[in-house]
């Protein structure tokens, strides 16, 4: 999936629309023109791992894709207590959005949003949470009761949830952020993962234990 641009995106009309079942978008117009330039809070990395872990993986997802969901659940918690919790290893998480486009961004820039109230760990509690209730908060009956119920289990009330929506430096944020990846690693979907600066095909435990493996024997040399 190719990954989606908008322009003065109103994600709360989005929002009320796929609510009332709008038909789901499946491309966005450029980013172009008049932008907000994120500032310096904003713009971090979100990170798990020491600082100094001799092995950096860099995992492009969407809060909206299965095959993100499967890596969250399935791959995700062993790599964790083996790896990054162990310091051999640290993960960098970095948002691609893919469709329904109008959720993806909903979701990445909420989770922003946490992070500006409750740092690191308040944006990968929102993350997760969207990952694992995927199917609810995108097609479920009132997706935005669903999207106030992730946002007040970081402390973000209604009025917050909805000034979070109209943030248009977010945004700009997450459309900078996958511009880089699709011109500096040929991201084109996800979860996409770059390990120690190369784009690695990695679908199973296995295949990320032998990577990382070798990684670290490279660095021991």
């Amino acid at each position: 999936m190719t990954p989606l641009f908008f322009r003065r995106a109103a994600l709360c009309a989005l929002l009320f629309a796929a609510a009332c079942g709008a038909p789901e978008r499946e491309t966005a117009v450029s980013s172009e023109g008049d932008r907000a330039a994120p500032s310096d809070t904003q713009r971090p990395d979100m990170i798990l791992g020491a600082p100094d872990a001799p092995v950096t993986i860099i995992e492009y997802a969407s809060v909206t894709c299965p095959g993100c969901v499967q890596f969250n659940e399935a791959i995700f918690p062993a790599l964790r207590d083996k790896y990054i919790e162990t310091g051999k290893a640290r993960l960098i998480f970095r948002e691609f959005p893919t469709p329904p486009a109008e959720f993806s961004y909903i979701g990445s820039v909420l989770a922003r949003c946490a992070a500006e109230k409750g740092g690191t760990d308040a944006y990968f509690a929102v993350t997760d949470t969207l990952l694992r209730t995927q199917r609810t908060w995108i097609y479920g009956d009132d997706p935005k009761a669903e999207l106030l119920k992730v946002a007040g289990q970081v402390g973000l009330d209604g009025a917050a949830f909805d000034g979070c929506l109209k943030r248009q430096d977010l945004i700009d944020l997450i459309n900078d952020g996958a511009k880089e990846a699709s011109e500096t690693y040929g991201v084109t979907g996800t979860p996409t993962f770059i390990v120690n600066g190369e784009k690695a095909a990695l679908r199973t435990l296995e295949a990320f234990e032998a990577r990382i493996e070798e990684e670290l024997a490279n660095a021991a040399n």
